[in-house]
Formats: C-alpha cells, structure tokens, sequence
C-alpha cells in the first residue's frame, strides 16, 4: 500500500519527476493495473489535469492501457461503496451534501463512489488507503476525517491506518502534520 500512496501523491502534488522515479521502482512489485488505477482514481481528489499528467509518465513505462471498466449500476455501485465506506453516518453524510447541493451528492454517489471507487483492479482497502494519501497531500483535513473512518469500516487494520498516516506525514506540510495526527488519533477512537 505504501508504493501506491507514494503514486496518488506524486499525482496529487503533479510531481512528474517524483512519479517517475516510483513507477519504475514499481515494476514487478505492483500490479500494472493497481498503478493504473490508483492514478486513475485521483481524478476525484486532484482533478483531470494532474490525472492526465501523470497517466502521460505511467505510458512511459506501461504503453499498453487496460480496458475500458464499466460498472453496471453506478448508482446502486457507489450507495453499496459508500454505505461501506461511511457506515451509520452514510445518511448524515447524504443530507450534509444536499444542504450543500443536491447535485453534489448526486455526483459523489454516482460518479465518485459508483465509477470510480466502485472499479475492480484495487480492493476498497487500497482505494481507501490511496484516497487517505492524495487526502493528505492536498490538505483536505476535513474529508481525510471521514476516509480515516472509512479505511477502517473497509476493513484496513487501526495498526496499518497509523503506520501509513505516518509514513506520509513527512511529505505533507509541517503545518498541517499536527491536524492530520490529531485527527487519525481522534477517529480511530471511535
């Protein structure tokens, strides 16, 4: 999990040189398709530019790209994903959306949780520990609070959340390293 992390955030700060390097320490110990996906997967958190950047420098390595994935339902996908991902406060969560705007939640159901998080080619443990990573980088504290619970509702050990949450804490900006420890220490609480 820590190779993917380390791909999330190259692709989330849109380090190309950073990226480069990882991929190629990644060759024949991750799977072509997980790299992929995990990339792939950071459009929600980094958008379309980076996302596109950094699938130009995994073509350098991998020229050959996986099918196209087709989820069936993305709707009935990404309520299954994120009634995992967020538990009993997956309704509190709905509603706070549709305060917000009814498309949002629209969007994040279907779109985030049904096409994209809902993919094969990474279990919900690595999507969840990937989005902690991009998450992280991006200094998004508020919507890390949520995924820290959500790798543990998807099944990743309160050991490996700490572990990883504190690899990543050295790339992160020292002013957000506080928030971020305080918050995976408040949540796994829970």
């Amino acid at each position: 999990m820590f190779l993917l992390g380390v791909i999330v955030t190259a692709t989330t700060l849109n380090d190309q040189v950073m990226l480069n390097v990882w991929i190629q320490r990644c060759i024949g110990v991750l799977d072509e398709e997980a790299i992929e996906e995990a990339i792939l997967q950071t459009l929600l958190f980094a958008g379309f530019p980076k996302t596109i950047e950094a699938l130009k420098q995994l073509r350098i390595h991998f020229p050959v790209k996986h099918a196209t994935k087709h989820v069936g339902n993305h709707k009935r996908a990404g309520e299954e994903t994120s009634q995992i991902i967020y538990g009993k406060y997956h309704s509190k969560l709905k509603k706070t959306m549709d305060e917000l705007h009814p498309d949002l939640t629209r969007w994040m159901i279907e779109d985030g949780y049904g096409r994209v998080l809902s993919r094969s080619g990474l279990s919900l443990q690595e999507r969840e520990i990937s989005v902690l990573a991009s998450l992280m980088t991006s200094g998004m504290v508020n919507q890390f609070r949520a995924h820290v619970r959500g790798a543990f509702f998807a099944g990743v050990s309160r050991v490996d959340i700490i572990w990883f949450t504190n690899i990543f804490q050295c790339i992160i900006a020292a002013e957000l390293r506080a928030a971020f420890n305080q918050v995976t220490q408040e949540m796994l609480k829970t």
